[in-house]
């Protein structure tokens, strides 16, 4: 893998794992910063995304680092926050803010999905060299030289 690409991925995954340990630990911190409402329901849906950005960070730094799967959980994480992004951009009275946090959510959507393309072709490039080069020491075996 690529080291810059590798540095990259693991600081994207780091920093969901962050902010998902984050919203998880300290929701009303998040819900007042971003939403504007310290309502139980706010805090108890901000907790439930950052369990999941916390899983898909942690799932993505071991992904980047065992070399499987890096491009699937950096994808899903970018799924999700495309999500995150259309929900805040287009729900009825949300604050400025959320807004702000919606443009942020679909660029990180943007650097997650690219990221994710890349690690998947660095990968498809590897395993198509690995398989070529089986093939060539099938045929060297097979003419007996």
């Amino acid at each position: 893998m690529d080291p810059q690409r590798r540095r990259t991925a693991l600081w994207y995954a780091r920093g969901r794992a962050l902010v998902g340990a984050s919203l998880t630990v300290l929701p009303g911190v998040g819900a007042a910063v971003g939403l504007g409402s310290r309502s139980g329901a706010t805090r108890a849906a901000l907790r439930m995304v950052g369990v999941r950005d916390l899983a898909l960070g942690l799932g993505a730094v071991a992904g980047v680092r065992g070399g499987t799967q890096a491009p699937e959980w950096t994808g899903w994480g970018a799924a999700a926050d495309a999500v995150d992004a259309v929900a805040l951009l287009v729900t009825p009275g949300l604050p400025k803010r959320a807004r702000l946090i919606g443009l942020f959510a679909a660029g990180a959507a943007a650097v997650g999905l690219r990221l994710a393309w890349e690690l998947a072709d660095e990968r498809a490039e590897a395993e198509a060299a690995a398989r070529h080069a089986a093939r060539i020491a099938e045929a060297d075996t097979g003419t007996g030289s």
